[in-house]
This record gives structure tokens, sequence and C-alpha cells, in this order.
């Protein structure tokens, strides 16, 4: 009996010391997990939707280690910065460099009066579409905020302006000429302007170059330096120019520039330092691997476990890579090592002491804490609507901090959509993507315009709102054109819901609606005789709070769920499930009923909806936009028999904020960074804000959500394009003044267009 507890505890023992890792994999990497699952590994796969994800899961011990890149790492000394501990660091065998890179400033030695004495120079910089190095949007700007104080506007004029603008305007009038190629906004046409406003930040980088790249003569190719490279090219420009030029670049290219390619005017130049004092690039500078001084210096990539399971990771990790290198072979210690580390040039340097997140970046690195950083132009408000949407904007803020996207982001959470929308219009707030249910509402009740319209995945027909019109087939002998609905019960899924507004629209088309009328309670109601329209009495939806309509006729098909007995009135017009027609089911449900005509739905989900009433959908059939019976009963209907298929979020903001422009820019380079085609393995932080976050789906974005595309009227998207045109007539009730047309081709309406959309819909074909 001893000798099998002896050997059940040396199997305990020997099962403690190869207990399994919980290791973050993407989600978007399933053959990864397949290569793991093989007999005797050790490595078991955590999906998680972003390297973000897996932080979360870090902290409460839910995953054990993650591979995290150099700006994740200073993004966690913002957010966790004491939880988890640092196991290892990734580095390049063929870079022995304390730093995955430094930046530096270097100057003729015959420069004086340190920083300041750069006003009136030339300026050398390796573009903002330069990868090579993965210096992020923070590090690119970071010797310009320095220098000219870019980040600083007193007095300035910031109306209209983004913060790109604001920030060229500051660098023309310190330099007298520059080479700042590629791009210097997310926005085409803001970045196009800015060029051509202030060209002499281009000036330098040589003939026929667009600002887009360096076309100097480089001379012959030298083994080593490649004449392609940004910094090698910014180098050049600073030697070709006069003794106040400055080059703004790597030191790792500074060091190949003046030991490779020129070591004959090495000694005519020198680093600037940040304090304005200046360090000769002797020969043993430059064969130290770092450099003097550096306005930023950053840390490496990481491997960065739970602080639970920090110890035995580390030295499973040890084990698994002893030499810090890919072990090579078919074994699922090589699959996880180039499928988390790299390939062959990865290199591992165990961390002994086992710090934090801010310990490690502590002494290479730091940024200014978010709330006390100055700026021209002040923090957006996000409009957040839950606890976990919160969470996932406060990451997204730290995210765009940390990688230097300006303005600011700044989070506010409030208990449902109505408060943001009364905040954004109250300005305690800036900006909320909202389902396009809220269009109208958001539009004549608080004053607010679309921003951006949110594209969807086309593949996905749920990513749209497909909206229509069914009737019962046993009454298409009564009902087979628009006009036949008059004096008829109806059902809505909701007052001023998008169901509600594309109908008020086809009903414009046909002229059975006057188009005079901009009161759409009053228009419904008069038109039919009762409908179910929930929510059509509470303040929250009202279209037209001046309206002497009585809406109750509107509410007059509603039924309570439940049963009211003695002589108490069953009247409701909730717009929630203790309305029994409430919503594209309660709608259904109501059209089910023998006393009503027409039920006008969103087609999401629709046959399901069908199978849980219990309801035959060969019973119904449709009523087309065009004034014609669909050919089949049923749900399969013709796109153009639709009443309206548009996009079904957009994002909102005041009409008229002078600041529309910068936050315009702002969304457009965040799509760039956090965005559907963001989501790379060369995405500087990996978070992806149109995905799921800690599990959790349609937070601050619909899950479909692919990008962001202009509010006009002439986009390539049919669906923007058709959610633009359902917004005219009310565009033109409320005299709509749209933002400043910088951005995008936009329209505005007013009561003279009111008058002409009349015109035009007497002359509609029935």
């Amino acid at each position: 009996m001893g000798f099998k507890k002896l050997l059940f505890v040396l199997f305990v023992v020997s099962s403690a010391g190869a207990q399994n890792l919980k290791v973050c994999i993407s989600t978007a990497n399933p053959v990864l997990c397949q290569g793991l699952d093989k007999d005797g590994s050790q490595a078991v796969c955590e999906p998680v939707e972003s390297r973000v994800d897996c932080a979360l899961k870090l902290s409460r011990n839910a995953a054990d280690i993650g591979v995290f890149s150099e700006e994740e790492m200073m993004l966690l000394t913002q957010r966790q910065p004491n939880e988890n501990r640092i196991i290892a660091t990734i580095r390049d065998v063929n870079r022995p460099e304390p730093y995955a890179f430094e930046a530096v400033a270097v100057v003729r030695s015959t420069h004086t009066g340190g920083l300041e004495g750069l006003r009136g120079g030339s300026y050398c910089h390796p573009g903002f579409d330069e990868s090579e190095t993965r210096w992020s949007p923070r590090v690119l700007k970071t010797f310009e905020q320095v220098v000219v104080r870019t980040d600083r506007c007193p007095g300035a004029e910031v109306a209209g302006k983004t913060a790109e603008e604001l920030e060229v305007d500051a660098l023309s009038k310190f330099f007298s000429n520059a080479c700042r190629p590629g791009p210097w906004s997310a926005n085409a046409t803001v970045d196009a302007n800015l060029k051509s406003k202030y060209p002499s930040l281009c000036s330098l980088c040589g003939e026929n170059n667009g600002c887009s790249r360096y076309t100097l003569n480089m001379g012959v190719n030298i083994a080593g330096v490649s004449n392609d490279n940004r910094h090698i090219q910014a180098l050049e420009c600073l030697r070709t120019n006069q003794n106040s030029s400055v080059a703004y670049v790597a030191w790792q290219h500074v060091r190949e520039y003046f030991t490779i390619r020129n070591p004959q005017h090495a000694g005519e130049y020198s680093l600037l330092c940040e304090n304005g004092s200046v360090q000769a690039l002797t020969a043993d500078v430059l064969t130290s691997l770092s450099s003097p001084c550096a306005f930023v210096r950053q840390p490496w990539s990481a491997i960065v476990a739970s602080t639970a399971s920090a110890q035995a990771a580390q030295t499973s990790l040890r084990s698994w890579w002893p030499n810090g290198v890919n072990p090579g072979g078919n074994t699922w210690q090589s699959i996880l090592f180039s499928g988390i580390v790299g390939g062959n040039n990865a290199l591992i340097n165990f961390e002994d002491t086992l710090p934090s997140p801010a310990n490690y970046t502590a002494q290479i690195r730091t940024i200014t804490s978010i709330d006390a950083v100055a700026s021209c132009l002040p923090a957006r408000r996000w409009c957040t609507v839950s606890d976990n949407e919160q969470t996932k904007c406060l990451w997204l803020r730290s995210a765009a901090y940390t990688l230097g996207i300006e303005p600011t982001i700044s989070c506010q959470q409030r208990t449902n959509t109505f408060e943001c929308l009364q905040d954004i219009k109250d300005e305690r707030a800036d900006f909320i993507a909202t389902p396009s249910n809220y269009g109208y509402i958001s539009r004549q009740n608080y004053k607010l315009s679309a921003l951006k319209l949110v594209q969807n995945t086309r593949s996905n027909p749920t990513a749209f709102s497909r909206v229509a019109a069914l009737i019962k087939d046993s009454s298409q002998n009564e009902i087979s054109r628009f006009e036949n609905l008059r004096g008829k019960k109806a059902c809505f899924p909701e007052f001023s819901g998008i169901a509600y507004m594309a109908f008020v629209k086809t009903a414009h088309e046909r002229g059975v609606i006057s188009a005079s009328e901009c009161d759409y309670a009053r228009a419904v109601g008069e038109f039919f005789n009762g409908t179910c329209a929930p929510g059509a009495l509470d303040a929250s939806h009202s279209l037209t709070k001046a309206s002497s309509f009585d809406a109750t006729t509107l509410c007059s098909v509603c039924k309570p769920a439940v049963t009211v007995v003695g002589n108490f009135s069953d009247f409701t017009c909730a717009w929630d499930y203790s309305n029994t027609y409430f919503g594209n089911n309660g709608s259904l449900a109501c059209l089910a009923d023998p006393q009503t005509d027409v039920a006008f739905v969103e087609m999401q989900n629709i046959d399901a909806l069908f199978k849980s009433l219990g309801l035959q959908s060969s019973q119904y059939r449709a009523l087309c936009r065009n004034n014609s019976l669909a050919v089949n009963t049923g749900t399969d209907i013709d796109q153009g028999c639709l009443l309206a298929y548009v996009v079904d979020s957009e994002v909102l903001t005041r009409r008229n904020d002078p600041l529309q422009n910068s936050l315009s820019v702002l969304l457009e380079t965040l799509d760039e960074y956090f965005g559907y085609n963001a989501a790379t393995g060369t995405q500087l932080i990996n978070l992806e804000m149109y995905s799921p976050f800690d599990g959790r789906s349609d937070l601050l974005f619909k899950d479909t959500a692919i990008g962001l595309s202009e509010p006009s009227s002439d986009s390539a998207n049919e669906a923007v394009r058709n959610y633009i045109e359902l917004f005219k007539h009310l565009d033109a009730c409320t005299s709509l003044a749209p933002p400043a047309p910088a951005l995008a081709s936009r329209n505005f309406y007013s009561f003279f267009t009111l008058f002409i959309l009349t015109l035009l819909t007497r002359v509609a074909i029935y």
C-alpha cells in the first residue's frame, strides 16, 4: 500500500512540474491552435479577440501568458501598470541594442542655440508612412512637440480646424523649409489641402515628389545601407542643406550612415539632445549600441504572464526554449515559438526580476498621464451606455493616446442612448454611434446630425436595415396600392423607428401623404384609421414637440401584454415588451390580428420570428415600393420591393459643432489604427474597435461594422445613399445646417427645398 501511495505522490509532483499553460492565441489563427494540439503539448490555446483581450484575461487569471508589442507594453503601463509580470523580452538576434529603437536628432556640429537655434532652419523627417522602425504617430511627432510645441496653441483659432492643421501651421512658422513626407492626415482631402497650403514643409523632398516620398539623388548604392531607407534619405537631406538643418531619425540608421556610407563626414555632425546640448558623433559614440541622448527610447516587445503564474510560466518557457531561440523541428515547442514569438531572427531574453509593466518601461520611456497632457483641442467626449461599453472606450482612449492620436478621447457613461443624445445636444458629450432607429429622433428632437455612417460587411444580410410592408395575402384584392391603405389599420415596430420612417418616405413618393406636412405623427395618424406605433406618446420619441395632434390614435391598435380586468382601460403606448405589439415580432403579431391590415417590419431574422409566433409566412405578401404586390407570398422579397435598404448605424454629433472637422478626422484615424483593415500582424496596438471586446458583442459599434463613410448622397455605397435620401424630407423640415464642407460634399436643405420636394412628389408614378 505504501509503495502505491509513493507512486501516486511522484505522479502528482511530475504532473505539477509539467502543468499546461494557457497561451493567448488570436481567434483569427485557428491553425496555430491545431498545431499545438499534439501529444505531450504543454501549451493550451486560450482564444482571444485581440491582445488587449489577452491582457484582461491575464489580469483575472483566465490566461497564463501572452505576447505584447512594443507599443502595447506602453499601453499596459497606462491601463495595468502593476498587474501581470514580464517574464521575457523579445529581441532580434541580429540586433544587440538595449532598445527596440531610439529616435534622435542630428545637426551639424557648428549648431548653436539649443532647440531654439533650429528656428528658421531646415527639417528632414523620415515620413509618416515609414513602417520599418514601427514608429507610432507619437514617436514621429515627439521631436516636433518638444522643439516647436505643436501641442500648445495659445491664441490660435481652432474652429473648423483639425489637429493636423494646427500642427503643420506651427511647424511652417518655425522651420523655413522641410521634407515631411507621407500622409499628414487620415483624410485624403485634408491631407491634400494641407500640403497645398503649407508647401514649404515639402520643399526639401526633391523634384516631383508630391510630398509622398524623397526623390533626392542618393548616389551609388553602398553595401549595408539601403538608399531607399527613409531614415538614410532624411540624413542625406540633412547633409545637402544648410548649417541650421536637423534630421529626426533612428539611431541605428545614424550609425549605418556615418560608419558605412559617409564615415568621412561623421566629425561634422552631432546629436542634439532634448536639453539643448550637443553630443559629437565620435568614433566611440558611433560604435555604441545606444545613443548618448534620444528623444524617444522604445522598450522591446515582451512575453507577459499573469502575476499568479509568472514564475511557473517562466520556468516552463526556459525548458521549452533553453537557448532563447526557436528549437526547430516539427515539435509543439517550435510551433508555439513561431506562432507567438516570431521567426528565426527572434530571440528571447528572460527577465529574472519579473517586473510589472510600469517597472519594465519606467527606466526606458514614459508618457505623460492622459489627464495631465496639454493639447490644442479639447478631448472629444464619447458617450457610452453600459459598463462594458465604457471599459472598451477607456481602453480605446488609452490606446489612441499611447499612439499619439489627437485630439484625445474622453469616455462618458450614461444610462441609455436617450441620455446620450440629450447630453450631446446640451454640449456635455460630443458623439455616439447609434442604430438607425434613432436617426429621426436624434435629428428632430435633439438637433443632431450624422458625422459618419457605419459601413457593414455585405456578406451579412442582418448588417443592414431592410424594411418591407406586409399585408395578409387574403386581402390582396382589397389592397394592391399604397392608396388602398388609407383608412386601414397599421402596425409599426416603434414610433419614429426606421420602419415608420420608411413608410413616410414611400408615402411621400406615392403621393398619398403631403410632402408639405412636417408633423409625421399627424401625417401617419390621419392617413390610417388606427395604428400601433409604440412610443408615440413618449417625450423621448416625440418628433414634433409643438404638435397639436392627438397622437393617441397612433396607439389605438396596441394591446398590453397582461390582460386587464375590471373597469380599467387596456390602452397602452409603451415602447417595451409590456406592449404585445412592440418590436418587429410585435408587429407581426399585430398583423396576425384580424382587425389589422398592414405591418411595416424590418426583415432581419424575419423567418425565425414567423416561426416563433406560429405563423405561416406564405399567408402574407409584400406591398412593394413601386405600388405593386410581390409576385410570390412569403419573406423572399426582392430588394426592389423593399421600402428601405439602408445602413443600420451612424455616428451622431451636434449640428454646426465648430470642432466637427477635427472629430471627423479623429474617427478616420481611429479607423486606420484600430479598424477592420488595421487588425493585422503589423498593427502597433492590437485592439479592434469594431469587434467584440472581452467576450461582449456590439460595444461602441456593432460587430458587423467594417468601417466608416461620409454621409454623402454621392457615395458609391447604395445603403449609404439610400439612408441620405431617407433624411431629405426631415432635413428640409428642420432646416438642417450641415457641417462645414471641408471633409465631404454635403447638401443644405431649407424650406425652399421642402417646397421643391412637395412638387416632386406630385409627379410620382402610381
